[in-house]
This record gives C-alpha cells, structure tokens and sequence, in this order.
C-alpha cells in the first residue's frame, strides 16, 4: 500500500537520502535527470520545498520510497514557452524533482505521485500542470504523455550549478 502525504521538518534527512539513492541508482543509466551530488538538487532545494509546504513523499511499510515537489512557481527558461493555455501562475501547477527510489521500481509510485498533484489541481482550481525533463531522462518521458502531459517545446538553460542543459518542456491541461 502506497501513502502518499505532504513531507515535514522530520522527514528532511530521509528525503536527503531518498534522492542521494536515487542519484547514486541511476548514475550509469543512459537515462537519467541529469542529478549530481551537491549539484541537483542540492539540500536547500529539498529543505526549501519542505518549509514551502510543497515537497510530497510516496511510502510503503513505513518508508520514504518517492518524493515530489509542487509548486505554482515557474522554472527557469520557462519565461519564452508558448503554452498551451494562457493563465497565471497562480493557476498552474509545476511539478520538480520526481524520484523514485529504484527498489520500488515499477510499482506505480510515479504515477501515483502524479495522480496525486492531479487531484490536488482540481481541489486547487488549477488549470494547467507543467514539467520539463531532462533531454537525458527519456525513459521517464512515456509515464508522463501516457498520464496526458503534451510535448509543448524544447528549450536551453544556462543554470549557475548546472552549466547548460537542455530539457522537453511538457504541459497536461484539466
């Protein structure tokens, strides 16, 4: 059974460790996010998103298997998209920092996270949920169009801890 709750101030060192695994899990995978050590996402990503009230964990039998983060705030890079709808930020969802921890792999855990962000949309009044992925993070890519994300764009980003990288932006319109 899968229990999906909002994360707090207790669980900020178990979320640490959920996405220190999950990295060190997927490093050699020809698909991965793109996520280092201290790099991305780094323990103030993690322990902001717990304070904002909008980092979510996924548990079975009492542990922290997957995380997400929901928020109405914009990525960088996202200010020249064209979207498929035209709304505030206040009215959109953007999902960060999907993780799955790979001994729970293929359980549902992503897509139970995002079932969850979705019936939080609707609770919320939100009309539109964006992400970007990693152009390296292709097999994560058919879990989201299969859920009704639609390819929107492409674009680059210049990030001071990144460097350059390249992301598919994508966007589920409710």
């Amino acid at each position: 059974m899968i229990t999906i709750r909002k994360a707090s101030e207790k669980d900020i060192e178990n979320v640490l460790k959920l996405y220190s695994e999950v990295i060190d899990q997927i490093r050699d995978n020809e698909s991965h996010p793109g996520w280092e050590h201290g790099v991305y996402p780094r323990k103030e990503n993690i322990c902001d998103a717990i304070n904002a009230e909008e980092l979510y964990v996924g548990e079975k039998d009492n542990e922290i298997a997957s995380a997400i983060v929901i928020n109405n705030r914009t990525n960088e890079g996202y200010e020249n998209i064209k979207w498929n709808i035209d709304v505030d930020d206040e009215y959109v969802y953007y999902i960060h920092l999907v993780a799955v921890n790979q001994k729970f792999r293929k359980q549902g855990f992503a897509k139970k996270m995002l079932n969850y962000a979705f019936d939080l949309a609707k609770e919320n009044s939100i009309k539109s949920i964006r992400l970007s992925i990693h152009m390296n993070n292709l097999g994560i890519e058919p879990v989201y169009t299969k859920l009704g994300f639609k390819y929107v764009d492409s674009i680059e980003v210049n990030n001071k801890y990144r460097g350059l990288i390249s992301f598919k932006v994508y966007e589920k319109i409710l």
